[in-house]
């Protein structure tokens, strides 16, 4: 994401823990290759890494080696929009900084983006990754949350019926994300549906990060109803885009506006 948003013209900060090893030294290099800053990353022996094994289909399936001792505070003057998410918040003792700067950033007045991103294998019981998740809803302003993520924290509840039972708790924007059957947004007391323009799925590898970095990008800190349907349609069609080649780097702007006009939304009364 940070380097998507980068890729977008945004001035973008990644605050992690990367290692001092050949990962980490990759990692510093892709950053520095599209201009987010590096002042925010904390030194630690070994970077953690994900390993993904994608299918035909596209679909992929992941192997981590993962550990989070994050305790860095980053100064979040100047800053509009904090994003975070998955293991970042879900795993100790990492966790709790994490949580810290997102209330931060609530009371410095910037928008707070939070991306589930449930990795079951990681998170713990269910009910006690429920729990966390729904802290973390309640401190965004804009969540974005894929149907298999809700299938697995919310089994019995329809993912509609999760996203305005969330959009009570304080986010203003709670976007569900379906693969190809497209997203749904919750918003102000309405519902928007988006189809997910036709591509030849190559990889969903960073699909639903290219999704929140389409959405972010474009709603730059405005929650109207006109902003949320602009970039519902734009973070489609990133998404997509990223799905029709193999990688998950930043699509071309070209490839991404030749797949808007398939990104058709409707929007109903909540």
């Amino acid at each position: 994401m940070a380097v998507g948003l980068a890729a977008e013209g945004h001035a973008v900060r990644f605050a992690s823990e990367v290692g001092t090893d050949l990962f980490g030294g990759l990692l510093r290099d892709h950053l520095e290759t599209y201009g987010v800053a590096p002042d925010d990353l904390v030194g630690t022996p070994a970077t953690s890494v994900a390993f993904a094994r994608v299918d035909q289909s596209g679909a992929a399936t992941y192997d981590f080696r993962f550990t989070w001792a994050y305790s860095g505070r980053p100064d979040l003057a100047g800053v509009d929009c904090v994003h975070t998410g998955s293991l970042a918040t879900a795993v100790s003792p990492g966790d709790a900084a994490t949580l810290a700067v997102v209330e931060a950033a609530r009371r410095a007045g910037a928008l707070v983006s939070y991306d589930p991103n449930i990795r079951p294998a990681l998170v713990g019981e269910r009910p006690d990754a429920l729990a966390r998740v729904e802290q973390l809803v309640r401190a965004a302003d804009v969540v974005k949350v894929s149907d298999e993520d809700l299938r697995w924290l919310c089994p019995a509840e329809p993912d509609v019926a999760v996203a305005r039972r969330w959009a009570t708790l304080g986010p203003r924007l709670v976007v569900v994300t379906r693969g190809g059957d497209g997203a749904v947004a919750v918003h102000d007391g309405l519902v928007t549906v988006c189809a997910a323009p036709p591509v030849t799925v190559a990889d969903t590898v960073g699909a639903g990060d290219a999704f929140t970095t389409g959405l972010l990008s474009h709603l730059g800190g405005d929650l109207s109803t006109e902003s949320v349907t602009r970039a519902l349609r734009y973070a489609s069609a990133t998404a997509a885009a990223v799905c029709a080649r193999p990688g998950a780097l930043p699509p071309p702007r070209a490839e991404v506006d030749s797949l808007l006009p398939a990104a058709v939304v409707s929007t109903t009364t909540a």
